[in-house]
């Protein structure tokens, strides 16, 4: 017994899971916020039906997500199985036994019949088998956190990948456009070279001007190819099993953003994020980890149990019985270090966790700042990229008209042709990366994602 004592206290000195509290200050307010609700389907704040589509598919049909709810079946499953230690071991087992003896020439046959029943368990008294249970439990409840996760990222990328692809047609638009006007220059430069009103060079480089933009939509093509294979993989579907995507034409364009969401305030996100929620999980699961390992150092006691009864008959199974009940301890006497050794490795765990976990809060708010700041900084750029085409297009307007009368050089025209060119799908460019930079936003600060499709109807529940 004073081993046993000695034994405990020694287990019991030195090993502390780290606070499950969030290890850095939390700021009680964003530098900005908006005024829009966010509701958990997020894409609907975007007016875009086509897109809504699409991403609502993805939920249910993308390989990823499919693989990653079989993972929270697993984790409920291995929940089950940690849990069921904390009871009783029941079996029962029966046997028919038939005898033919042979008495003074004559055979006998008997029969009997026995049954068993044995039950084991184990006395819990320092937290072994319930530190065992929770931390199954957390891994379990991080896993789900982690699916959802996972459909907020897919829900992203989707919507992500659709405006490219809309912001590449609305380029190719453009630059179609741009080849038939610079197409139109050409005849007229040639019409003055056939003329001798202008020399070989003018016309030269016009027709370069032309074959660039040839080349350039070419390119848009090839983009607008890769762009549509990859939005098939993340519906999981074959490029050739893609939806026709109606909105994507080249007289469409990318869409008016909506006010501001209202982000609300640091600590509130942080517990509706699932992927803060998940690493705070995983640092109580690796807490609970921790207990399991220190107690792993004390004596484990078992108590097992049995009753036999046995008859030629069935009505006289109980009539006669032997039961027992016995109380066996296990204590580890040497092990060379490796129970504490696991404990040590285990509170590590702990306070890597702890880590991760301040981490991942830390990225979170600065991913809300970055989307906050960028979007108002984008707004500045765009308003002073649509005043720059505004005064391009009306210098490349007058230049020509002075160009045809003679007054200036062709340079000087082609050089406002080609800003304007420029400028237009710079204009495209920009208003994509802030429809994508709102995509991010909307990704910062969503909470669990909620839809019809029959995915989110599929609860594990251990």
């Amino acid at each position: 017994m004073i081993v046993l004592v000695s034994m405990v206290s020694v287990g019991c000195r030195g090993y502390h899971g780290p606070k499950e509290a969030p290890p850095v200050s939390v700021p009680a307010a964003f530098s900005m916020n908006g005024t829009d609700p966010v509701t958990s389907r997020w894409w609907r704040r975007l007016p875009d039906p086509e897109m809504w589509a699409l991403v609502e598919s993805s939920l249910d049909t993308n390989f990823s997500i499919r693989s990653a709810y079989e993972r929270v079946k697993k984790a409920s499953a291995l929940f089950e199985t940690e849990r069921s230690y904390l009871f009783p071991w029941i079996q029962a087992g029966s046997d028919l036994t038939h005898w033919t003896k042979k008495i003074d020439g004559d055979y006998i046959n008997e029969d009997q019949i026995s049954l068993d029943m044995a039950v084991s368990y184990e006395l819990d008294l320092w937290g072994r088998l319930r530190a065992g249970a929770k931390a199954a439990k957390f891994e379990y409840l991080a896993q789900r956190a982690d699916y959802e996760a996972a459909r907020i990222s897919l829900s992203s990328q989707v919507a992500s990948k659709y405006y490219e692809i809309v912001a590449l047609e609305e380029e190719r638009a453009i630059v179609e456009r741009q080849i038939a006007r610079n197409k139109a220059s050409l005849s007229i430069i040639e019409e003055k070279y056939n003329l001798g009103q202008t020399d070989a060079l003018d016309l030269l480089q016009q027709t370069q001007l032309v074959q660039q933009n040839i080349s350039m939509e070419i390119g848009i093509r090839k983009s607008l190819e890769t762009a549509r294979k990859e939005l098939a993989v993340l519906l999981g579907v074959t490029p050739g099993e893609l939806p026709k995507l109606t909105k994507t034409k080249a007289q469409d364009k990318l869409p008016p953003l909506p006010p501001l969401p209202r982000v609300g305030v640091p600590s509130t996100l942080l517990k509706r994020r699932p992927d803060c929620q998940r690493l705070f999980l995983r640092l109580k699961a690796a807490n609970s980890r921790l207990a399991k390992a220190v107690a792993d150092q004390y004596p484990q006691i078992n108590l097992t149990g049995d009753i036999t009864t046995a008859a030629s008959a069935t009505k006289d199974l109980f009539e006669n019985w032997i039961a027992t009940l016995s109380a066996g301890l296990l204590a580890p006497v040497f092990e060379g270090g490796r129970l504490s050794a696991q404990v040590k490795v285990k509170e590590a765990e702990a306070y890597e966790a702890l880590y991760d976990y301040g981490q991942a809060l830390l990225v979170a708010i600065q991913e809300v700042e970055d989307s906050l700041w960028v979007e108002k900084r984008q707004r500045q750029l765009m308003e002073n990229l649509s005043s720059r085409l505004e005064l391009a297009r009306n210098t490349s307007l007058l230049l020509k008209d002075k160009y045809l009368a003679g007054e200036v050089e062709y340079l000087r025209f082609l050089t406002a042709e080609l800003s304007v060119d420029d400028l237009e799908r710079q204009l495209v460019e920009e208003q994509l990366k802030l429809i994508l930079n709102r995509i991010r936003l909307y990704k910062a600060i969503a909470g669990p994602v909620e839809t019809t499709a029959t995915s989110d109807n599929r609860k594990v529940e251990p």
